[in-house]
This record gives structure tokens, C-alpha cells and sequence, in this order.
């Protein structure tokens, strides 16, 4: 089980357009969208340590989480999720 402080990350389907966005997220400068949510979490996994990185200052003050800690990022899902029939 990996262990480090949880950052949420919020996603949603754009009805219209059927792709999935990012509606916020704890880690700052993180806007991303995709075809299909799976598709945009596995975006969210090679960006987020990046920009936590990049961010490490704003993170600290935002949500008391030091620099280098380990963190891990949560998806939540402000959208329901399609499954195949």
C-alpha cells in the first residue's frame, strides 16, 4: 500500500463533448482532459508528481505538506462512470 500525504484531484464528463476534464485539484497548475476518464488519470499520474514538484512551495502553504514528502493523488469522480452493458 503506498503510504504519503492525499491530494484530491476532481474530474467530470463534459456531456456535450463526452470527454473527461479536470474541475480541481489540490496540486496546483494541474489542467488536464482526456477521451475517457481512465485515459485522463493515467495523464494525471506522469503530471502530477512533476508539477507537485514544481509547486512544492504552494503546496506547503496551501495544505501543510512539506517539500519532498510523499504524496499520493486521489481521484474523485464528480461525474458518474459508464459501464458496458
Amino acid at each position: 500500500m503506498k503510504t504519503g500525504q492525499m491530494m484530491r484531484v476532481h474530474i467530470a464528463e463534459d456531456e456535450e463533448s463526452g470527454r473527461w476534464f479536470i474541475t480541481e485539484s489540490d496540486v496546483p497548475g494541474l489542467r488536464l482532459e482526456g477521451p475517457d476518464a481512465a485515459s485522463l488519470i493515467r495523464r494525471i499520474e506522469l503530471a502530477a508528481p512533476e508539477l507537485a514538484e514544481a509547486n512544492a512551495e504552494e503546496i506547503e502553504r496551501l495544505h501543510g505538506i512539506a517539500p519532498g514528502s510523499p504524496i499520493r493523488i486521489v481521484p474523485v469522480f464528480d461525474s458518474p462512470i459508464r459501464l458496458a452493458a
